[in-house]
């Protein structure tokens, strides 16, 4: 059984080199994140008993196969064309990580001649920009017309396997368009075949149907693809929508689990083969374990958003959020490489895999519209484990981009009906003074529209489960937008530095701010009169004395406050 391809950038997908292979002189390691074989993994939850590396080379001098950094075989190769099968000592292997190493692969060292040649004829500095650039962005694609293959293995019972992958949408054709070719795309090649994936689209907009394209590639192919119009009840009933067509299919299509998948997200559909091959060689003891998915950031693609967190008290516990994946020391980190913490981790809802033994009509999520949906059902179903394996993952934009806009309404409420389900014994002032301390950093940041959505969720919480089993999502939804204040469209698009991102998830950002809060952020200090500024990645108190900000919002609009009242919008001031 395929387990794994060996993977390589694509223009479309990812074109960081490292998340896949490191040069290393004369030689082109396979230790990327998305290239390594993990070990303890496997053995834990799977009957694999043996591994093999399918290779096809061309020009190729020699190869080594590794464990860690140890050579455990080295074999010389002709240069020519060669297909080889090398088995890895995987049954008296107990942990670490596989993974290969070529020597020379010609076509790589002339890519990068020739852009050295060409970039002569230009000027000094632009040339070594262009040089640098091009080399690195063509090598990984020239590697790969000269290295195909994957890893596979056997276990003496099989499992058998199908997944609807369902995808959750509301008004966002490009995105869709662009996963579904992908997908469509890759399951035309001879070896995915055998998947018989069911992609089905959630549309909560009622618009696909009248996208010419889109609705064209359903109509073509009707076995995979599946619209399924839609209430715009939000991701949660969008994905509940999904799974009740899944556990309704199940007999007739002979599904096995059920996959849900953010419409935005950039995906390598290679992370279906990935899925597959685990779970079909799964343990009985692990029948109905979770697959979750890596998040990696879509503006900076190395870096890990999420992989496995914890939820208490409120609080997400993300242990590597802002991980460069480029690093093979940082994909050695122990909760990557080793199984640990399946009962406690949750995933996200970007990239999630569960058994239909699982997903049941007496186990459907909550209604909570967005935010903690996911959360919730994942702790509701815990016991039955989750793995996180590399190449099951999304690229998705940040959490922190934007300013939070009536999710606050959804933060507030959805978290206190967490905490009442999963958390009932948390008393009671333990959660006043998260919802003070929510409601007064919006404040403080001049967030009122999200002040009031804070404090609209505590009342709402407190109406009851009848409440919310009564309520139309849909027009709940509608009422509160209205409340939302009018906007100015930017006339640039910030992104954030890594180094604001880091300082964004530090824990400690907000701490040794005594002065800032007894002044409550300088508004019982005389006024800096200077216009402020503020994004959604940025601490309250960077704004300290400032009595008028203007909001940034990098996805949606711009807007000026002053502190106690909102302010006119002034049309003189523009974003440099």
């Amino acid at each position: 059984m395929r387990l794994q391809n060996i993977r390589f950038p694509e223009a479309d997908i990812c074109r960081e080199e490292e998340l896949y292979f490191h040069r290393n002189g004369e030689w082109v390691d396979f230790n990327g994140y998305f290239n390594l074989f993990y070990i303890e993994k496997r053995k834990k939850y799977t009957n694999q008993e043996s591994l093999t590396l399918h290779l096809e080379l061309n020009g190729c001098q020699a190869i080594r196969l590794m464990l860690d950094e140890n050579i455990i075989q080295e074999k010389m190769l002709t240069g020519g064309k060669e297909t080889l099968d090398l088995e890895f000592p995987y049954p008296e292997t107990e942990k670490g990580v596989f993974w290969f190493s070529v020597k020379k692969i010609g076509a790589g060292k002339e890519t990068e001649s020739e852009n050295v040649k060409n970039a002569e004829t230009e000027s000094a500095e632009n040339a070594a920009a262009k040089t640098i650039k091009d080399t690195k962005k063509n090598i990984g694609f020239d590697i790969s017309n000269h290295i195909k293959g994957w890893y596979e293995g056997t276990c003496r019972n099989e499992k058998q396997v199908r997944i609807a992958a369902v995808v959750c949408t509301f008004k966002r054709e490009p995105y869709v368009l662009r996963n579904l070719k992908s997908i469509l795309q890759f399951l035309e090649r001879p070896e995915i075949a055998s998947l018989k994936l069911c992609y089905w689209l959630v549309d909560n907009g009622r618009t696909l149907s009248e996208h010419e394209e889109i609705s064209r590639l359903a109509a073509r192919y009707p076995e995979t693809v599946r619209i399924i119009p839609n209430r715009n009840v939000g991701g949660a009933g969008g994905f509940t929508r999904g799974m009740i067509e899944a556990i309704e299919e199940k007999e007739r299509l002979g599904l096995t689990h059920v996959q849900l998948m953010d419409d935005d997200a950039v995906m390598d559909p290679e992370l279906f083969v990935r899925a597959y091959g685990f779970l079909g060689m799964r343990k009985d003891e692990w029948e109905d374990i979770r697959l979750g998915g890596t998040l990696l950031r879509e503006d900076y693609p190395y870096i890990c958003q999420a992989m496995g967190e914890w939820f208490e008290g409120f609080n997400v516990t993300n242990r590597l959020v802002m991980t460069d994946m480029r690093s093979f020391r940082n994909c050695r980190k122990p909760l990557i490489e080793t199984p640990q913490d399946e009962y406690r981790m949750y995933s996200g809802w970007w990239c999630c895999c569960y058994s239909l033994n699982t997903v049941r009509k007496d186990n459907l999520p909550l209604p909570l519209f967005i935010h903690r949906d996911d959360i919730e059902y994942e702790i509701r179903n815990r016991e039955t484990g989750i793995v996180f394996l590399n190449g099951f993952n999304v690229w998705h934009k940040g959490f922190e981009v934007n300013f939070l806009g009536t999710n606050a309404y959804y933060d507030v409420r959805n978290n206190l009906i967490f905490a009442a389900l999963h958390e009932p014994d948390m008393p009671r002032i333990q959660m006043w003074k998260w919802i003070s301390k929510f409601i007064i950093t919006a404040v403080l940041k001049m967030r009122y529209e999200e002040a009031y959505f804070s404090w609209r969720g505590v009342i709402d919480f407190m109406k009851g489960p009848e409440w919310l089993m009564g309520t139309d999502a849909e027009q709940l939804n509608n009422q509160l937008r209205k409340h939302l204040p009018d906007t100015e469209p930017m006339e640039v698009d910030e992104q954030p530095t890594l180094k604001e991102l880091q300082r964004c998830y530090n824990p400690d950002r907000n701490k040794k701010q005594f002065w800032k809060k007894v002044t409550f952020n300088g508004w019982f200090l005389p006024a800096d009169k200077e216009v402020g500024f503020l994004r959604p990645y940025d601490a309250p108190f960077s704004i300290f004395r400032k009595k008028r900000i203007e909001l940034r919002d990098t996805g949606a609009k711009r807007r000026e406050w002053q502190s106690g009242k909102k302010d006119s919008f002034s049309k003189q001031l523009c974003i440099a």
